[in-house]
């Protein structure tokens, strides 16, 4: 009986507990399919990241950075093209030609 092997300890992390199926993830869908309004929130603080950048623009000219002015106007019009494409995917999700789930 000397060649016994103590018992293996068992794990009790989460990790070792999902992996034998001893933790279940309950099924939370997203609140929110559509992801509109989180483009519109991005589309918002763009602009007014603009708004800001154009009051210290002098300040910014001096120091060399005013390319800042720019990146905002690139998020706005990025932002857009988000806003345009999630309207899209959206309508073709409420038509029953997408899945939620797909992409």
């Amino acid at each position: 009986m000397a060649d016994e092997k103590p018992a293996a300890k068992k794990r009790t992390d989460p990790t070792s507990q999902l992996a034998r199926g001893e933790l279940v993830h309950a099924e939370v869908k997203p609140l929110d399919l559509s992801g509109i309004p989180s483009v519109i929130t991005g589309i918002v603080a763009w602009a007014v990241a603009f708004v800001v950048v154009l009051i210290f623009r002098g300040e910014l000219k001096k120091d060399g950075l005013e390319w800042w002015l720019w990146v905002t106007v690139a998020g706005f019009g990025l932002g857009l093209i988000g806003l345009w494409y999630c309207k899209r995917r959206w309508a073709a999700i409420q038509a029953g030609h997408r899945s939620a789930l797909e992409d």
